[in-house]
């Protein structure tokens, strides 16, 4: 696997792999109202067994004061799945993933989501030589369980969606775009993203997991934080520490701290929908993913409030 941090990070790495492997991109779509989440995850399970393709979704609707979550694994052919690299372009049956929009085409026997989304005003992550994603210099180590990294932390949205034939309206909406690849999700981790804060650019992404490394294994994690133009990454390759983590019940709460940074990170999940996640390329692990969960975070250097701001919807996934 060849990583270069010029190339376009949605980048298709499995395209030499033949057993035990995944690919999965996650596409989020917030309303501008906030009342309509739709998270699309695309992807490919290589292996003896039960090789396909498959997309996923989460979809998290509120109307009337009545809130409803749900999800649907949309299972296809393995050559179904077709990509192109340059410019980058995945399609599955019917339904088309680009940088710049996504094309769906979903049927179920009791649910359709069809329509197009257009994304513009990507807020890339800082990549350099020695950094080329999200997992800093790890993205260079081979074999590792899973690779990690943030396409847009924050974008505009312009389309529309049917949902079993109803509108729904993206239009100045904010949406969100990462992707795993390697063998097998990590055994236990926390996940945590969000870009509707009070500052209209500040987004959020934090994962801590369990990482297996050369015969043993160490708790690794990426936060990335951005608001009014500037990036903060906390990170395990650059000697940023965890100093909190607690998880009761619903409630997560993160610190960490870097040099004089510290970033603090209260949520509280709700609405949890099942998804699939992998096992040795395998897709038939279960995990639980909610949408519209609420965040406070804090940014500080010293006594010196950098940011401190409320966030929602947050989307959260805790694994244990």
């Amino acid at each position: 696997m060849y990583i270069n941090y010029k190339d376009d990070p949605l980048k298709y790495y499995g395209e030499k792999k033949k057993d035990n492997y995944f690919e999965g991109w996650y596409f989020k779509h917030v309303s501008s109202d906030l009342k309509n989440i739709i998270s699309v995850i695309p992807g490919i399970s290589k292996n003896l067994n039960d090789p396909h393709s498959f997309i996923q979704t989460i979809i998290y609707t509120e109307n009337n004061g009545k809130k409803s979550l749900t999800t649907n694994y949309h299972r296809f052919s393995y050559k179904d799945f077709k990509y192109r690299k340059d410019p980058f372009s995945l399609q599955i049956d019917r339904n088309i993933f680009k940088r710049e929009v996504m094309i769906l085409d979903l049927f179920g026997e009791y649910y359709t989501l069809q329509g197009r989304v257009k994304y513009t005003d990507f807020t890339d992550i800082k990549r350099n030589i020695c950094s080329p994603n999200a997992m800093g210099y790890f993205a260079y180590i081979p074999n590792m369980e899973c690779y990690h990294d943030i396409v847009s932390m924050n974008h505009s949205l312009k389309g529309s969606l049917y949902l079993n034939y109803k509108l729904v309206d993206f239009n100045k909406g904010k949406g969100y775009i990462e992707k795993d690849w390697g063998t097998s999700f990590p055994k236990d981790y926390i996940w945590i993203q969000s870009n509707n804060f009070e500052v209209s650019d500040a987004s959020i992404m934090c994962s801590i997991a369990h990482i297996p490394f050369l015969n043993t294994f160490f708790r690794g994690f990426i936060c990335n934080f951005i608001f009014n133009g500037k990036e903060f990454r906390f990170a395990t390759y650059n000697r940023s520490k965890i100093t909190k983590e607690k998880v009761i019940d619903n409630k997560v709460e993160i610190t960490i701290e870097k040099d004089n940074l510290k970033l603090e990170i209260k949520a509280e999940i709700s609405n949890r929908g099942k998804l699939k996640a992998p096992k040795n390329g395998v897709m038939d692990i279960v995990i639980k993913e909610g949408l519209s969960g609420l965040i406070d975070v804090r940014l500080s250097r010293k006594s010196e409030i950098l940011f401190q701001g409320h966030g929602n919807p947050c989307s959260i996934e805790v694994v244990v």
